[in-house]
């Protein structure tokens, strides 16, 4: 599970240069992947600055049919709600690092003796996917309004599945 952005921009280069300034809202694209196909299995659009942890219980949630030996996040994940959900409602192991001022939770406390580093690095693959849906399919939205560009980024997720689809098969 990871969060990434996707910048909106449909100003014209020529206006953006007259003004000064470039535009710094974006769309904020939340994905939960397989780890072993790549594929995606959980995705979720909303505008700018996000917690990801506000994301997170929902797609838990979704992906429970999927029945995972392990949840792979980064620190923004740790929260004792998310572990809770992670452990007795999927019945799976959490691989989120601590934060440093963890003290509390009855998961949290647990997590550094069933932490394992050579399943963590497997979080790369999602970073991966994020680099390669904004390679090939452009990291920048061209609508004009929230709306659109979320469907936008959706359509970009969509499409990323279809091609890794070709690529497995």
């Amino acid at each position: 599970m990871d969060g990434s952005g996707f910048t909106n921009d449909y100003a014209d280069k020529y206006y953006a240069k007259i003004r000064q300034k470039e535009r710094k809202s974006y769309i904020k694209n939340h994905l939960t992947i397989d780890v072993k196909t790549r594929l995606i299995l959980y995705y979720q659009t909303s505008r700018g600055p996000k917690y990801d942890t506000q994301f997170a219980k929902p797609a838990l949630r979704q992906i429970k049919k999927y029945e995972s030996d392990y949840i792979v996040a980064d620190k923004a994940y740790d929260t004792e709600p998310i572990r809770k959900c992670i452990n007795e409602e999927l019945k799976a192991f959490d691989q989120i690092p601590l934060k440093n001022r963890a003290k509390k939770g009855q998961y949290r406390l647990k997590s550094p003796t069933i932490f394992r580093h050579k399943i963590y690095k497997k979080r790369n693959n999602i970073e991966s996917i994020f680099s390669t849906i904004k390679r090939k399919f452009n990291g920048t939205n061209h609508s004009r309004s929230t709306q659109l560009s979320n469907k936008e980024t959706k359509l970009k997720n969509t499409i990323y599945n279809i091609y890794r689809t070709t690529q497995i098969n």
